[in-house]
């Protein structure tokens, strides 16, 4: 299975969002004395804004090098 693309990541964002703000989720809630915490609502709105910018600019890949004319 391969990563998600960031496109991908962005609509999973959104429909977390969605989901968070209709009633559809939680942030938190705890069972048997148990706790489980999803990322926070703004936590996802920044990883959103994040996302579209990197969509947006077409910046898919991360460059870790550059080679330049041999001198």
């Amino acid at each position: 299975m391969s990563a998600p693309t960031k496109q991908e990541m962005l609509e999973n964002v959104e429909n977390a969002i969605n989901a968070r703000m209709t009633g559809g989720a939680v942030q938190s809630y705890s069972i048997g004395g148990r706790n489980l915490q999803y990322i926070s609502l703004s936590e996802l709105m920044s990883l959103r804004d994040k996302l579209r910018q990197e969509t947006a600019s077409g910046n898919t890949r991360t460059t870790y090098v550059e080679f330049g004319e041999p001198v």
